[in-house]
């Protein structure tokens, strides 16, 4: 409906409202769901075969980003977990595909999130400043 969200609208001005997602990451455009996806499968053709499915695979399509290149994944493999949604760690590959089983069931827990003033995973809801964001809970440990 709204094809993403932008980071940077005209003259440069930054839009931190953008980034609503949990993790802090924003909802990409169609052609950027394309564009972000298919150089993460030039960067792994290009690297070690160790990366194939860890790091990033082919089946994999990004359609939410961070600033740090993290960014939020549907895995689309043919497997039990297909449409699974989770997190891309761009730097240290610890991936996961426990946001949720579907879109679906991810759109349905962080509206229940928001109405009901709830954790996504290990994301707390609040309004700053106008903005969603979402504070990383820590557990007892502090990590």
């Amino acid at each position: 409906i709204n094809d993403g969200t932008i980071d940077f609208g005209s003259g440069g001005v930054y839009h931190r409202g953008g980034y609503f997602l949990p993790g802090g990451h924003r909802l990409l455009s169609a052609a950027e769901v394309v564009r972000h996806s298919q150089s993460l499968v030039d960067i792994l053709s290009k690297g070690d075969e160790v990366l194939f499915g860890m790091w990033w695979h082919p089946q994999w399509l990004l359609v939410g980003w961070h600033v740090s290149a993290d960014g939020v994944v549907i895995d689309q493999r043919t497997e039990p977990q297909q449409g699974a949604i989770g997190e891309f760690m761009h730097e240290d590959g610890q991936n996961d595909f426990e946001w949720a089983p579907s879109l679906e069931e991810f759109l349905a827990a962080l509206a229940d999130a928001l109405e009901n003033g709830r954790d996504f995973q290990h994301y707390r809801p609040q309004v700053d400043d106008g903005c969603l964001e979402w504070d990383v809970i820590l557990d007892e440990s502090g990590g």
